[in-house]
């Protein structure tokens, strides 16, 4: 049976499992992480691939490294909140789940063009995705991705893998970083009846850029939320405790 590791990176594992030790306090800031070689064979990965998983743990401010010396836990910076996505406004990840509604090959319009900074037109991948909590819709998601001929499209990818993972894995391109915006807006009468809701109340619009290198934007993520069902939550804390 395949599982949601079927489909991540292993690079994105690598960071998952640091993180989790960060986070339980087994390994605390100011720690040294084992040397690149040491993770290699200890993951049987090659040294590039342990770069790109410190890369994703640097950028979440959990690691530092240093030329010559390595890679250490972080301080925690108390003044910056966290907004995680991944759990898609579910206080129990376990009750969350998705519905793949459509996977279509459309031409880019204006907004969507402008956001990935590609001409109006350009051929991409439209995911479009019902999100529920404890069975309840509460959220209707639109992804787009560049379209690549002939590469194959993995359901189970698109159910299972967080939006930037599955940019990376479509593109082949490692992440950089995830701009999100957020705002708020009228449930349209198609949104409203996917949410089981009247047309016209108050929702959220949530909109994840995900880009790479030289903040090249590779994928686009837009949501729009019932406005009384879906929170989000931005907190802030040390690594443990």
């Amino acid at each position: 049976m395949k599982t949601r590791e079927s489909f991540v990176p292993v690079y994105f594992q690598l960071a998952e499992d640091l993180k989790e030790k960060i986070l339980a306090g087994e390994l605390k800031p100011g720690d040294a992480l084992p040397s690149e070689t040491q993770l290699g064979e200890q993951y049987g990965i090659s040294k590039m691939t342990v770069r790109n998983g410190l890369r994703l743990l640097a950028q979440e401010g959990l690691i530092e490294s240093f030329r010559g010396k390595g890679s250490f836990v972080a301080h925690p910076n108390l003044s910056e909140l966290i907004l995680n996505l991944a759990e898609h406004g579910s206080e129990n990840p376990q009750d969350y789940d998705s519905r793949l509604l459509a996977i279509n090959v459309i031409a880019a319009e204006d907004g969507v063009a402008l956001r990935l900074q590609i001409k109006p037109g350009t051929k991409l991948i439209q995911f479009r995705r019902l999100l529920l909590i404890e069975g309840e819709p509460v959220a209707v998601e639109n992804r787009y991705l560049t379209y690549q001929r002939g590469k194959p499209l993995v359901e189970q990818e698109i159910k299972y893998a967080d939006f930037p993972e599955a940019v990376a894995r479509h593109t082949g391109i490692i992440t950089e970083g995830n701009q999100v915006t957020i705002s708020a807006v009228s449930l349209h009468q198609a949104e409203a009846e996917l949410l089981e809701a009247s047309s016209g109340i108050p929702a959220l619009k949530v909109e994840q850029l995900v880009y790479g290198r030289q903040n090249t934007p590779l994928g686009l993520s837009i949501m729009i939320c019932h406005g009384e069902k879906y929170h989000l939550i931005a907190s802030t804390r040390s690594f443990f405790g």
